[in-house]
């Protein structure tokens, strides 16, 4: 077992500092569609929209340039635009292209990306999806180098294309940027970075709406440098941040949780080879998936909560980052080994740690899940000969198709779903049409178990061999909640609503 170790922070002048004065108002980030990657800044994977309910192709779209390369999910704006970044080679150099594409599927804008271009063997590119804000503006961001030196950069867009502004990184030897950014209600723009510089250092960048810094929190730990995936930005603005470091004797993983002011509120260290982004859940808990199958749970004021250990077959792994249902199921995909064969798996965990249920696949998970209103989880194993799979949340198979994803997905407010597609080195665009009218919001269309599923088994779509699993404890409604429902009754606040 990995060991844990809780780091108290001293209290100083500095250290000491309360959080900035926190709002009600929603997040800055576009309050409807798929505004950035997992949807949200607490990286669930949610989605107020009920999805696709079968296989039906929309439509699909392939990048106007030659060897095009769709590597990371796809963003949807306020007004339905989708937001599809790219990679590709012009014969001479790799070039970044930002294509915004209407809902039918026809192009709006592509803009491309030629920052520090001199000569041969130079390169753009994005390491995430783009963050959409309330007001349009489009943030993305990414690497270039120039032959000499590599270099972070951050892009906003306008909604008509043009830049508003970039924001250049050129720290140490070279500069990595990491996943895609956090946007919170004030319009700060929050993305991990590392650069090497006689030694590895790792840190959370924070810049004004306007392209400015506002601060940053820089650690400067171990010899050699690891990922930092992307932040997560809990509902009471707390900013956490993963980085994974290594020296010559042993490698650490640290998540710490910071105020809005960028001071620290505290830092969890253990050891382990967690690579993916934090998810929140609505309760507080943070999740991170290690690449050595554990699923860790730390609680909101940063003390242990649980582990989670994945033992099946002679080896497994885990290879996506969680997702959180409304409900609280955590879902994570990965692979195992048995007999010398390699499969891919997708677990379903309970808010209490232990399994709900898991399904098995021909080739390993590594395509985050996103989930759907009504508890649909959709996700893809990726390698060729390939699926993409929709699943319901009793874990049996809803539908299918025989496509090699090359990202995550992205569920419009028609239920439309969008994912990236590699066919034999052509990547496009794959939509599959929705349901058409959408709940959207309406709380009856929450994440729950499939009342169907009355055994609580651990159920194999691939085999339908169920097994014998400890079932979650049903509880009633609170009786605070009875009482209340009772006087609104009495009051006359209870009636009936139709929704359009």
């Amino acid at each position: 077992m990995a060991l844990i170790t809780l780091i108290i922070i001293s209290i100083s002048p500095v250290m000491a500092d309360s959080p900035d004065t926190l709002d009600d108002s929603p997040d800055s980030l576009a309050d409807s569609q798929y505004p950035k990657a997992m949807n949200d800044n607490q990286n669930t994977g949610q989605s107020p929209y009920v999805g696709p309910q079968n296989n039906s192709t929309k439509w699909n779209y392939t990048p106007e340039d030659q060897n095009s390369q769709i590597n990371h999910a796809p963003s949807i704006g306020p007004d339905g635009t989708i937001y599809l970044p790219t990679q590709f080679n012009n014969g001479t150099n790799y070039l970044a292209n930002l294509y915004a594409l209407n809902p039918d599927g026809t192009k709006k804008w592509n803009y491309t990306i030629l920052d520090g271009i001199l000569n041969e063997n130079c390169y753009n590119y994005f390491v995430g999806s783009p963050a959409i804000t309330a007001d349009g503006t489009i943030y993305i961001t990414g690497e270039f180098h120039d032959n000499t030196r590599t270099y972070g950069m951050v892009y906003a867009f306008n909604p008509d294309g043009t830049v508003k502004w970039k924001y250049i990184l050129n720290e140490g030897y070279a500069v990595y940027m990491s996943g895609s950014p956090a946007v919170w209600t004030d319009g700060t723009i929050y993305f991990s970075s590392s650069y090497s510089a006689q030694g590895w250092n790792a840190k959370l960048n924070a810049l004004n709406p306007d392209g400015t810094k506002k601060w940053e929190y820089a650690v400067s730990e171990g010899q050699y440098g690891n990922n930092v995936p992307s932040p997560a930005i809990a509902p009471d603005g707390t900013i956490y941040f993963v980085y994974h470091y290594s020296s010559y004797s042993s490698s650490i993983v640290n998540l710490c949780a910071l105020y809005q002011n960028g001071n620290i509120k505290w830092i969890y260290q253990f050891n382990g080879g967690v690579r993916s982004h934090p998810a929140v859940a609505s309760d507080g808990t943070i999740y991170l998936a290690g690449d050595d199958s554990k699923l860790y749970a730390i609680n909101p004021n940063g003390t242990f909560k649980w582990l989670y250990t994945a033992e099946i077959g002679d080896y497994s792994y885990f290879a996506t980052a969680p997702s959180v249902s409304k409900d609280g199921t955590i879902y994570v995909g990965g692979s195992f080994q048995d007999n010398n064969k390699y499969s891919g798996i997708l677990y379903a965990i309970n808010p209490d740690g232990t399994l709900k249920w898991s399904f098995t696949t021909v080739r390993a998970v590594g395509i985050d899940p996103v989930i759907g209103a009504d508890g649909t989880i959709y996700f893809g194993d990726g390698s060729a000969s390939s699926t993409f799979y929709a699943l319901n949340p009793d874990g049996t198979m809803k539908w299918s198709l025989a496509v090699n994803p090359s990202t995550s997905a992205a569920l419009s407010n028609d239920g439309t779903l969008y994912f990236g597609v590699n066919s034999d080195g052509i990547y496009y665009l794959y939509a599959v049409q929705g349901p058409g009218v959408n709940p959207g919001n309406d709380t009856n269309n929450n994440n729950t178990n499939n009342t169907s599923n009355t055994n609580n088994t651990y159920v194999n779509a691939s085999t339908t061999t169920s097994y014998d699993t400890v079932g979650m404890q049903n509880t009633g409604m609170p009786l605070t909640g009875v009482i209340l429902a009772f006087l609104m009754v009495i009051s006359g606040f209870i009636y009936v609503h139709k929704k359009e």
